[in-house]
């Protein structure tokens, strides 16, 4: 008889760490789809539009982290915004949530009449 030594083939990944502007405040354990159904799943507010038919309203600033895509965005993102609604964290990110009455959207627009990737669909309420 010969003595089998048991072996992982994965290494056991830290879940990451989602922080409000500083406030660590989930840990996503990939039991939501998505970094939006994790922050609603909390009780974060997250002005979206997802549901509804119009992508682009959970827009976000990633402050520090990365996170990837499960699916294609369907909006033009900045280098620092992500799409909680189809997205994951890759590492701890943090996010800066804006408030919901200040959402701007910006739609993929090759019109050269507009500033080139920007057409604001609602605007900020004063």
């Amino acid at each position: 008889m010969s003595l089998q030594i048991l072996t992982y083939k994965h290494f056991f990944i830290k879940a990451p760490i989602v922080s409000l502007s500083g406030q660590p405040s989930i840990l996503f354990d990939g039991k939501q789809a998505n970094l939006l159904e994790a922050l609603e799943y909390k009780k974060v507010k997250v002005f979206s539009e997802c549901r509804n038919g119009f992508c682009g309203a959970c827009k976000t600033k990633i402050i520090s982290g990365k996170v990837s895509y499960l699916t294609e965005p369907l909006v033009e993102l900045e280098q620092d915004e992500c799409l909680p609604c189809c997205c994951i964290p890759q590492t701890d990110v943090d996010l800066e949530l804006a408030p919901i009455s200040n959402s701007i959207h910006r739609v993929k627009n090759d019109s050269p009449s507009t500033s080139p990737s920007t057409t604001h669909l609602y605007p900020e309420k004063v």
